[in-house]
């Protein structure tokens, strides 16, 4: 777009308006001191016009520079919100992946516990049960020794007796009787 241009953007009307006014038309070139022509712009109203023209360009550039600014910022603050959000995106993923790493291995810890529990339970109820067998073996061991004794005490006095018995009808041969 040509900024320093009086006659640009559809103000072509405009200047052809100015130059029939200066150059004659219907009244003799500018104007002429015609009655006809009391109504045409005068030379100060062409450069009225002129720099009116001017500054609305001027302030029509300087609104399309600011508009591409403002655009232009909203880009760069779109772009790095979105890079804040995927920044922010990523920490949560990571702090949700480390919570449920977290959670497996308390969870396989308390499964680690309560397996080795079941298997000190398993083995005290072996200890127990063995305690308790060789406890009852060392019991039948006594009785049986206490068995044995008691026969052999009941064969060595039926023994006794049957030796006295036999020691009470021999007669040595001297013969008292």
């Amino acid at each position: 777009m040509d900024n320093g241009s009086a006659f640009g953007e559809g103000s072509w009307i405009f200047g052809l308006i100015v130059l029939l006014g200066l150059f004659g038309g219907f009244g003799g070139g500018f104007g002429g001191n015609n009655a006809a022509m009391a109504g045409l712009a005068t030379m100060a109203d062409v450069n009225a016009a002129i720099n009116n023209q001017s500054v609305q360009n001027s302030l029509n550039s300087a609104l399309i520079s600011s508009n591409n600014n403002n655009y232009e910022t909203a880009q760069l603050i779109n772009s790095q919100t979105q890079a804040m959000m995927g920044q922010a995106n990523t920490s949560l993923v990571n702090a949700i992946q480390g919570f449920n790493t977290l959670s497996g291995s308390i969870s396989n810890g308390f499964s680690n516990v309560s397996a080795q529990i079941a298997d000190l339970g398993f083995k005290m109820e072996k200890c127990c049960c063995e305690i308790k067998t060789q406890a009852l073996e060392n019991r039948l061991q006594d009785t049986q020794a206490a068995l044995l004794a008691s026969q052999n005490a009941n064969a060595i006095f039926s023994q006794n007796q049957y030796l006295l018995s036999q020691l009470g009808s021999y007669t040595p041969a001297g013969g008292v009787v």
